[in-house]
């Protein structure tokens, strides 16, 4: 009898697709027989955003979800609060200059302290850690401001709806509930801004009243010396809490970068939830902060008509800067390990006759540098190699770079990028000031700014477009003529309410401008500076211009008043424009710096996607360069401009990691040694 047949011992084939388990197992597989899966960047694959938002939650990436709600909730904080921080200081008495030094310190502040801590992060791959600390820092040093105000020390009583009085403050509101709360005092129209003195009232003595003023739009007196001590503990709170809490953004920006990967093109995408936050939270607490009229305390009783209780506008902040902490606990940084590297130590070799010799005479001497046989000094390790070639490679590259800008045409470039950024910090400081000397109200400033946002949006899906048809330098031009027409236009409108049509324009005047900028950098900047060509633009713009719009824009409204001065800043746009056009077109042909054609206009479409664009005017920039994953280096090790700066294009940077130069003439060179431009090198 033929004995049965024996099953063959299981082997999984040789060209298996997928592991093969026995039916009859347990279903484990051994994974030492297959290879591992392949590792490469981060790259977060998944659908559309629209299609993330509108589907079930098994199609939306929770990664992803997590990036557009910090964004959302950090933009949102910023969004309800800080926009309104120019007549809330005008409020507490303070001045236009003071109001804009206040306010304009916070860029300078945040440029120079972002890479401070940017860098500890990176270098203790405590990215987290460090996020969470400036959020909590944005809580803490933000709310003091609420709290530090300067003493009543009178209250202005009308008598009738031109004259009145001063008397004792008090928190009785019998008395200032009556038909003067729309009280207008008839010396108001002799001066310029806020605050105003006393010495039209009419038991003024200037022997105690002559330092007493009071707000535009408030029953309030104060003294000027209690002003002045607010203010600078005021200062002194915004400088620390902004040492702290600058680098929120830009590592927040840092880890959504990592996390895209090869779909760095999306990040616009994920800051787009963070410029519709900042609209809608400015909407709706403009038209909650319009019927904020109640004081718990009010020194003269009651409010005046145009008199608002900013701790709403607090108390939003705290409430969505805290969600927003809350969420960046799952916001996952992914840092590349590097193995450590085996230590190869010789063995020790018997000293030689004559290195005896010269041990003897160096200890007979005393001089140990002659001892030849001494151990050599340990050579510092990798990371301390690559700190010190980082150090010794930054300075001069941004002094290249400034020596590389002695081009007239590169000059007039930047210092219209530097203009661009005044005008920015001129408008998100003392727009809502000239509006309220118009008589608007918070609900016409939520508005303002809901248009302001739509119109950026726009801007960010056509900037591209635009720039491809008619030029970065063109685009810088329109730029300035919307400048020219916005700020003669809010100079002289007759009602507040009128300001609208024109809030527009904000989307060529600002996104369209800064990405054109940036694709300018982007395009005429050689490979290996083109980093830190973006720095020195990051730090025009958004730091020094931003900056000085607010400083310098505050001493001309404390002098001149806002309509002149938004007059005079659109005056002078014209004349910038006309210099700038003239420097650019003197010759017949346009500035280098377009867009290309074919698979350069591809990779600039992908780097204005990445660039933030849709960063609202007045938020923390991010002057940070994106750093390589080993494999991203591994790729650029063949490529021919490997050892040039690189950087993942973010909010600051359009650079496109490892892509070949988009033209390889370079407008910061002199104009002898450029080339014509073509027709389609705008």
């Amino acid at each position: 009898m033929e004995p049965p047949h024996e099953p063959a011992p299981f082997a999984p084939p040789a060209t298996a697709a997928r592991p093969l388990v026995r039916p009859d197992e347990t279903g484990e597989v051994d994974t030492s027989r297959y290879p591992a899966p392949k590792d490469a960047t981060h790259k977060v694959r998944g659908r559309s955003d629209l299609l993330e938002l509108m589907c079930g939650p098994g199609a939306v990436d929770p990664e992803l979800l997590t990036v557009k709600t910090f964004y959302f909730f950090f933009y949102s904080a910023f969004g309800s609060l800080f926009p309104l921080m120019g007549v809330y200081f005008k409020q507490m008495g303070m001045n236009a200059g003071q109001c804009g030094l206040l306010i304009g310190t916070r860029p300078f502040v945040e440029f120079l302290s972002a890479p401070f801590w940017g860098g500890l992060a990176d270098r203790w791959q405590k990215g987290r850690t460090l996020l969470l600390a400036s959020l909590g820092a944005w809580i803490i040093f933000t709310l003091p401001l609420s709290w530090v105000q300067p003493s009543a020390v009178a209250c202005i009583h009308p008598i009738n709806k031109t004259d009145y009085r001063l008397d004792t403050p008090s928190y009785d509101d019998e008395w200032t509930k009556n038909e003067f709360r729309s009280f207008h005092r008839s010396a108001a129209a002799a001066h310029v801004g806020s605050p105003l003195p006393v010495d039209d009232a009419i038991d003024y003595d200037p022997n105690i009243n002559g330092n007493w003023v009071t707000p535009l739009h408030s029953f309030i007196v104060y003294s000027t010396p209690d002003i002045q001590k607010t203010f600078f503990l005021l200062l002194l709170l915004v400088v620390i809490g902004e040492f702290f809490s600058a680098p929120a953004i830009t590592l927040a920006d840092s880890a959504v970068i990592t996390l895209l990967g090869e779909d760095a093109d999306r990040y616009g995408h994920q800051r787009m939830f963070g410029s519709l936050g900042w609209g809608l939270a400015m909407f709706f607490v403009g038209i909650a902060l319009d019927h904020s009229t109640a004081f718990s305390k009010h020194p003269c009783g009651g409010p005046q008509r145009y008199e608002k209780n900013y701790t709403i506008c607090f108390a939003t902040f705290s409430v969505l800067m805290g969600a927003a902490l809350i969420t960046a606990t799952q916001v996952k940084f992914k840092y590349e390990e590097l193995p450590p590297e085996p230590m190869v130590t010789a063995a020790p070799q018997s000293p030689t006759r004559e290195e005896k010799l010269q041990q003897q005479l160096a200890e007979q001497l005393q001089l140990p540098g002659l001892d030849t046989s001494a151990p050599a000094r340990p050579q510092p390790t990798l990371e301390q190699a690559k700190v010190f070639a980082q150090t010794t490679r930054e300075m001069p590259e941004w002094v290249t770079v400034l020596r590389q800008f002695q081009n007239v045409k590169a000059a007039s470039f930047l210092l219209v990028a530097w203009f661009m950024g005044f005008g920015i910090g001129l408008i998100f400081t003392f727009l809502f000031w000239h509006l309220q000397d118009k008589g608007g109200s918070p609900t016409l400033f939520g508005v303002a700014s809901v248009i302001n946002h739509i119109s950026e949006i726009f801007a960010y899906f056509f900037s591209f477009k635009l720039i491809t048809q008619m030029g970065h330098v063109k685009v810088l031009c329109l730029g300035l003529a919307g400048n020219v027409l916005r700020f003669l236009y809010i100079a002289w409108l007759p009602d507040p309410w009128w300001v609208l049509p024109f809030e527009f324009v904000q989307g060529v005047t600002h996104a369209a401008v800064w990405a054109a900028c940036c694709s300018y950098i982007a395009h005429g900047a050689p490979p290996r500076l083109r980093s830190s060509a973006q720095g020195v633009l990051q730090g025009l713009h958004h730091g020094l211009g931003r900056g000085c719009g607010a400083v310098l824009g505050g001493i001309a409204v404390t002098r001149w008043g806002t309509t002149r001065t938004f007059a005079g800043y659109g005056l002078l746009c014209g004349v910038a424009l006309a210099a700038f056009a003239f420097v650019n077109f003197r010759d017949g042909g346009e500035a280098t710096g377009g867009a290309g054609a074919g698979g350069e206009a591809e990779d600039e479409a992908r780097a204005l996607a990445e660039a933030g664009v849709l960063a609202p005017h007045g938020v923390p920039s991010n002057p940070l360069p994106r750093a390589l994953s080993s494999t991203r280096l591994a790729d650029l090790a063949n490529h021919e401009s490997y050892g040039a700066t690189q950087s993942y294009a973010g909010a600051d940077s359009l650079s496109v990691p490892g892509a070949p130069p988009p033209r390889p003439s370079n407008p910061f060179l002199s104009e002898q040694a450029a080339p014509a431009p073509g027709p389609a090198y705008r």
